[in-house]
């Protein structure tokens, strides 16, 4: 959003960000709050945390900061509330075998981390040490995960294709730390990951749960 068109509705209805009375205060306004966390999204992505302030996404968002603390009291709340976005369903796939749904779920998972975890998921870990709503949003994050590589897993002992006593949880952690670890590695590095390191990662993993 251009800084002329947030002045414009910084200046609607009995001015500043308003649209509507609401109880205890002024309704929030969309616009605005969509072009704070657009700048601060941009400004992670350019600077990383240690260069983002308050002052800065105030002037990238075209707004004045008393506008940004009005609907958040510290950097720590709005790093969290942009973050959220992080958070969402992940598709599970359904191949027929546990082997194909996991090396697709993972490969996908592993895109959006690269996708995202250049400045986003470091922010999420710094932030999450000082905000609830931080903290929860990494458990959530987590939890969509867990509940998909799980979901593969349960549909592939109901198949025959895993072993039905096998700890889904160590399971869970032996396949996605093990991607998330290779990609911190690969990004330390500056090094591209191989591209058959998740098909051999499964076929690892299934040779200790799977039953053939």
């Amino acid at each position: 959003m251009s800084s002329r068109r947030v002045s414009r509705v910084e200046r609607t209805a009995g001015g500043d960000d308003a649209r509507a009375p609401a109880a205890g205060g002024r309704a929030r306004n969309p616009e605005l709050d969509d072009a704070i966390a657009t700048a601060t999204t941009a400004l992670l992505e350019e600077r990383g945390f240690a260069g983002l302030t308050i002052e800065a996404i105030a002037r990238r968002a075209g707004v004045a900061r008393a506008t940004v603390y009005r609907r958040w009291p510290n950097l720590d709340a709005l790093l969290a509330h942009v973050l959220q976005g992080l958070v969402q369903d992940i598709p599970v796939p359904d191949r027929g075998h546990v082997r194909a749904d996991l090396v697709e779920l993972l490969e996908d998972q592993l895109a959006v981390v690269k996708r995202d975890a250049s400045k986003l998921y470091p922010s999420l870990g710094i932030t999450a040490r000082n905000d609830p709503n931080a903290r929860q949003t990494a458990v959530d994050l987590m939890q969509h995960r867990r509940t998909a590589v799980c979901t593969v897993l349960r549909r592939g002992i109901d198949r025959g294709q895993v072993a039905p006593n096998v700890d889904l949880d160590q399971a869970f952690f032996l396949l996605w730390g093990a991607v998330y670890y290779k990609f911190v590695f690969a990004l330390a590095r500056r090094a591209p990951i191989e591209p058959d390191f998740i098909p051999s990662l499964v076929d690892t993993v299934l040779v200790s749960i799977g039953t053939n």
